[in-house]
């Protein structure tokens, strides 16, 4: 168990000491969890998201990236009485697609923004429901955040806004996404 230990506080402290600046043209890859805390009306009726993220990042310069997003998160619902004897629930997922930029004020924290499309989907299943039903909506979604990038892992807290017709769906995020890749031109 001690050497278990030691060897996981020497892999943090190498990751967490590496340098982690993107040269002008590269490129990198990125996949990991994303982890979801509804906030808003959204909390209302789910309790937590976990699901992967896929993304792309491009250096401009030193500073600079340009960024993509893509990924599913299932939402858990929360269960309900139907007032006739049963209960019910809705659960959802999350499917964004979105582009954005960061701003790498160190070599390891950085600051950005995307937009795009997000879309939820709903299943609704319960004691008295029979098959259950479902059906989605999607909108324009925002997603500001601060991260760290402890080469090759990416710590992203966001908060994640997506407007649909009646709404919108919030959470608060955090993604760990392992990086890969490099290298430009």
């Amino acid at each position: 168990m001690k050497k278990l230990l030691l060897s996981v506080a020497v892999l943090c402290t190498t990751a967490i000491v590496s340098k982690a600046q993107m040269a002008a043209g590269d490129f990198h890859f990125g996949a990991g969890i994303h982890l979801g805390l509804p906030v808003g009306d959204f909390h209302n009726v789910t309790s937590f998201g976990i699901g992967g993220e896929l993304q792309g990042e491009y250096a401009f310069t030193e500073n600079v990236t340009g960024v993509a997003t893509t990924g599913y998160t299932y939402f858990a619902g929360k269960s309900f009485d139907d007032g006739i004897g049963g209960t019910y629930k809705a659960n959802y997922g999350h499917i964004p697609v979105i582009v954005g930029a960061r701003y790498y004020a160190t070599e390891q924290v950085f600051f950005g923004a995307q937009i795009g499309y997000g879309h939820y989907s709903v299943s609704v299943s319960g004691t008295n429901i029979g098959n259950g039903a479902s059906g989605g909506s999607g909108g324009f979604e925002y997603r500001p955040q601060v991260g760290y990038n402890a080469n090759p892992i990416q710590f992203i807290l966001s908060y994640d806004g997506t407007s649909v017709s009646g709404g919108t769906f919030s959470q608060i995020g955090l993604s760990a996404l392992y990086t890969f890749g490099g290298g430009g031109k």
